[in-house]
């Protein structure tokens, strides 16, 4: 009786113990599996360069900020070059041709006051001619013998010199005036036309001396460097990489829906973030949900010769977070 009492309670054992395991494997199936993987970033140029300088080495670990490596770009070198001489030579012009038009405009001032001076001398030695003729015309005047009509003549003949050198004087000074003007609206004319050179051409050093900040790159993040590809001296095309960086905490981790499975989950839900292998949790938000079908890395197979195929979707979890790399974990909605 005995016997047939403990085979019986072995049984139920045995079936408590199925049940438990089918639960717990329905419940890890419908679980969305992750590996936490390290973000790798690549380091690269967007144009042709030089390798100059590598600071680090592979498996090294680096903080944010670090100088990895620097390189040398000879055409920018030659850009920037030719946009500073020609950034000095606009403004050596622009000096000269400020100095060389007001040097003119004060030439022009000078010959007007010349003129105007040895005008002014010719009326004044003309009044000064008609006031003592009319004072001599004035004493003779009572005198019998004394004929007015040449003195009569002379008289007028100086006023009508005296008016045409005033009317003269007046002509000229609006020439004169007229031709500052005109110097002063062609030095401001030209002026801004250098203004605006200057200011382009400052734009476009800027803009190389920027590209020039980054033939030094430094680390984005805290990480550890992974391959150095690229040698001192090597010429690297546009966009190789030079060396990958990956991140000592990631931030952001791939998962896989099961393609058999229905999950109610959108852009901006929260998730839980656990563990595969031991008690740690943490809450994730989901920022992208894929839109192709993938086959599961051979981390993540139950069994490595039978492919798993899901959606790709990207959490985002907290930078300080406890996982480690290469973890497996789980996925679930809050």
């Amino acid at each position: 009786m005995k016997r047939v009492n403990l085979f019986i309670v072995f049984w139920i054992l045995i079936g408590f113990v199925i049940i438990l395991a089918s639960m717990f494997y329905k419940k890890q199936s419908d679980a969305i599996v992750a590996q936490v993987d390290p973000q790798r970033i690549a380091i690269s140029f967007q144009k042709p360069v030089k390798i100059k300088t590598i600071h680090v080495i592979p498996g090294q670990d680096v903080k944010k900020g670090d100088l990895l490596v620097e390189v040398v770009r000879p055409d920018l070198m030659y850009d920037i070059d030719k946009a500073t001489n020609d950034l000095n030579t606009y403004l050596q012009e622009k000096n000269m041709f400020i100095t060389n038009m007001n040097h003119e405009i004060r030439l022009n001032r000078l010959e007007k006051i010349s003129e105007m001076e040895g005008i002014d001398e010719d009326i004044y030695q003309l009044k000064n001619q008609y006031d003592q003729n009319q004072g001599i015309r004035d004493a003779l005047e009572g005198v019998d013998i004394y004929n007015d009509t040449t003195g009569s003549e002379f008289q007028s003949t100086l006023l009508l010199q005296i008016e045409y050198l005033e009317k003269k004087k007046g002509q000229m000074e609006a020439i004169y005036n007229q031709k500052t003007n005109q110097l002063e609206e062609k030095k401001k004319s030209e002026i801004d036309i250098y203004n605006l050179k200057i200011e382009q051409q400052r734009k476009e050093l800027e803009l190389l001396e920027n590209e020039a900040n980054f033939l030094m790159n430094y680390a984005p993040v805290d990480g550890t460097i992974g391959d150095v590809i690229a040698q001192v001296g090597e010429l690297i095309e546009p966009y190789t990489t030079v060396l990958s960086l990956y991140e000592i905490n990631p931030s952001v981790i791939k998962a896989y829906m099961n393609e058999k499975n229905k999950y109610n989950l959108n852009v901006g839900d929260k998730v839980y973030v656990e563990s595969a292998n031991r008690e740690y949790n943490i809450s994730g938000t989901v920022i992208e949900i894929g839109s192709r079908i993938v086959s599961y890395p051979n981390r993540l197979l139950e069994v490595q010769d039978r492919k798993i195929w899901g959606q790709e979707i990207f959490i985002k979890i907290p930078e300080d977070n406890q996982f480690l790399n290469g973890e497996k974990v789980y996925v679930r909605a809050q």
